[in-house]
């Protein structure tokens, strides 16, 4: 029985070892003793695994080992590089001729790369089309002309972006949707650029989490997507809060004594909206400072409105009694399910808006407490 045991084990260790491996191999005509590099593009560098220089038979073979798909590239020369997405276990093979690359390029088996070269050659077809609409573009006189030729240019612009987007939609599990979200039409224009593409980020974001959540371009990914998210809801408050008639997202909730406290009930003070949670440390060590502000300012026009996240109604009582708070308490103990913390675009604690008398201008946003002193300090001075 042991035997047979460790006859499996031995046979389930080489397979896994099989399907870690990954192997690039092929031709490529016309080498002449070219050197050819086998690289793995990392999310901030690009990381060199191997070298060969290609003898007259003008074949090559790499392999490496992987645990999860990822980005590599052949590095011919600065303007010949084969960009490569290949699953752990995967093969790909690969023939070109130097003499006329792009054109004769083929990739077989991996199916990830073959996928971000289709991706690839849309785009520098577009890009060639919209270099020659600039050329001719830069060379005419007749503004007529120069018009229509702006607006071919946003046309074949919108036919690559509706190409992406189909790309990303029927993708949705393949990390060559990372690349489609960051193409650049130029060095200064990026494909997806528009506030409403934010949806896209987010799309792939979910998607690829899910599936590759331990993958380096996955999680740099989440975090910009974050940051654009982040972003977009601060524009979106502070650009509101300036029009007119606009007034910020509503909050009424329950105090201590179970009475439900509006937000707005508080129109004509300064206010501090403020976020925390009696299970937060720092948010606790930010109340204490807070205190001190308070005393000085309450009887000024300045008042704070605190909402706490805490779960536990009772520990949120014991909390404010233990450490004395002596302002506006209120609690949302649907967090982290909260569509305030949404409203107002709460991702840490402790957090905070300063708002103004009138309700429809923030001041400033997660101030510190020497911050929010010296804001005081102006306003009522």
């Amino acid at each position: 029985m042991k035997i047979i045991i460790l006859i499996l084990g031995f046979f389930v260790l080489i397979s896994c070892n099989r399907t870690s491996k990954i192997r690039v191999k092929g031709v490529l005509s016309n080498c002449g003793h070219q050197p050819v590099y086998f690289e793995k593009v990392d999310v901030f560098k690009v990381k060199k695994i191997d070298s060969l220089v290609i003898k007259n038979n003008c074949r090559f073979s790499f392999s490496t080992t992987a645990k999860l798909p990822d980005f590599y590239q052949l590095r011919i020369s600065e303007n010949k590089i084969i960009s490569l997405l290949m699953e752990p276990g995967e093969k790909a093979l690969i023939s070109a001729d130097l003499n006329n690359f792009g054109n004769t390029l083929i990739i077989k088996e991996s199916k990830g790369s073959i996928l971000l070269n289709e991706l690839l050659k849309k785009l520098e077809i577009t890009k060639s089309k919209l270099d020659s609409i600039s050329d001719i573009y830069n060379n005419s006189i007749n503004e007529s002309i120069k018009e229509n030729l702006v607006e071919v240019y946003k046309e074949i612009i919108e036919e690559h972006r509706k190409y992406s987007i189909a790309f990303i939609l029927d993708n949705l599990s393949s990390l060559a949707c990372i690349t489609a979200l960051y193409q650049e039409i130029n060095p200064q224009t990026s494909l997806f650029n528009r506030t409403r593409d934010i949806q896209f980020y987010k799309l792939v974001r979910d998607s690829l989490s899910q599936r590759y959540p331990r993958s380096n371009h996955v999680v740099v990914l989440k975090a910009n997507t974050d940051r654009l998210l982040d972003d977009y809801t601060r524009r979106k408050i502070l650009s509101l809060a300036g029009s007119e008639n606009y007034i910020l997202p509503e909050i009424a909730l329950p105090d201590i004594k179970g009475d439900t406290i509006k937000l707005t009930s508080l129109k004509g003070r300064y206010v501090l909206l403020s976020f925390w949670a009696s299970w937060n440390e720092e948010s606790v060590n930010a109340n204490l400072k807070l205190k001190e502000i308070y005393e000085k300012y309450r009887n000024k026009g300045f008042e704070i409105y605190q909402v706490s996240f805490d779960k536990s109604v009772n520990q949120w009582n014991r909390a404010i009694k233990f450490d004395e708070l002596p302002w506006l308490s209120v609690n949302d103990s649907a967090f982290p399910q909260s569509i305030i913390a949404l409203n107002y675009n709460v991702n840490n604690l402790p957090s905070n808006y300063l708002i103004d008398k009138n309700m429809e201008t923030i001041l400033g946003k997660n101030l510190s407490s020497d911050e929010l002193n010296n804001r005081l300090s102006e306003l009522f001075n």
